[in-house]
């Protein structure tokens, strides 16, 4: 199933949410937490943008079960009750903290900080890349984005049909698009970006949409090797780069190994030089948030309670920098 929009809807403004790797639990449950901690920063830095998030059409790309499948068969198990209670856990104490705590020094204070991961990927990742051992590693730490990287697999095809659907029935209704995606979901979406513009998908009738706003969180797509394998890589290079994204906002977090290159503005140039895309901008964030005891940079709840998050939903929210989206032909 692509996408599940509970809450009361009017077609004008979608805002799709695209989650990460690991275990996920049920989708009402996962897109509950996401909406949560949304509505909770916009009470505390933007009242006045809650009422445009309730009015919005809400749409997440849950591919959660094909991720689990991919797991159990690496061996990982999953507890769901007391994942949901570790997230809820996490986002209660955030949900608490004033503006003015998300800083460096709140951030060096949390239980079990350590820039490890991030230094070991920011070293390793060049050296594994010139061995060749970047698919093994994925394997071994990522089994899920290995799993992607495998081209045609009934995982991708998952991963991939949950994304581009909720873009394209978003386009399909010309509505404002406002896209958030977390960790390894960006590859996902940047993906489908580039099939809907370029017209690999559905015979090309969604090739004129529009993405206003991309939020990405804690994005691999800074990688070398990630980028070596999106789609158009090898594509003529005016067709090169997907152009229906406006305007894209990166957010890398302190220690988040999984952004260990936390700047997309620079690797994207590209798409700005061939007017592809309005703006590029990135800002490095501290991520407090807190899973079974210890700090977890990466984690999709710290990225979206922060205040820097909030303000450019907000502002897409107000129609600040997002705009409708033609009919499809």
């Amino acid at each position: 199933m692509a996408s599940i929009n509970p809450i009361p809807s009017y077609p004008g403004r979608t805002v799709v949410l695209v989650h990460g790797r690991h275990f996920k639990p049920a989708a009402n449950v996962l897109q509950d937490l996401w909406l949560e901690a949304l509505r909770a920063g916009l009470r505390r830095d933007q009242p006045d943008r809650a009422a445009a998030l309730e009015a919005a059409t809400i749409s997440l790309a849950y591919y959660g079960d094909a991720t689990a499948k991919v797991l159990a068969a690496a061996g990982q198990r999953y507890d769901e009750v007391l994942d949901v209670a570790d997230r809820r856990n996490a986002l209660a104490q955030l949900t608490a903290f004033d503006k003015k705590r998300f800083k460096r020094s709140s951030y060096e204070s949390l239980p079990g900080k350590t820039p490890l991961k991030e230094f070991l990927a920011d070293v390793g990742a060049p050296l594994a890349a010139a061995l060749h051992l970047t698919d093994w590693i994925a394997g071994r730490v990522i089994p899920e984005l290995a799993e992607y990287w495998r081209g045609d697999t009934e995982f991708r095809a998952a991963m991939d049909r949950c994304v581009i659907e909720a873009m394209a029935q978003a386009m399909a209704r010309g509505d404002e698009i406002i896209v958030v995606s977390h960790g390894i979901g960006s590859i996902a979406a940047y993906n489908a970006f580039w099939l809907l513009s370029r017209g690999g998908f559905d015979g090309g009738r969604y090739e004129h949409g529009k993405v206003g706003t991309w939020i990405t969180l804690g994005s691999p797509l800074g990688d070398d090797t990630v980028r070596r394998r999106l789609l158009g890589v090898d594509a003529p290079k005016a067709l090169r780069y997907p152009d229906c994204i406006l305007n894209w906002f990166n957010f890398a977090a302190e220690d988040d190994y999984t952004c260990h290159d936390e700047t997309m503005a620079n690797d994207f140039k590209p798409m700005l030089d061939q007017h592809a895309i309005s703006r590029i901008v990135d800002q490095r964030i501290y991520n407090l948030a807190v899973r079974y005891g210890r700090s977890n940079p990466h984690s999709a709840v710290g990225y979206l309670l922060h205040p820097r998050v909030i303000k450019v939903l907000a502002d897409a929210l107000a129609g600040d920098h997002v705009v409708a989206s033609p009919p499809p032909a």
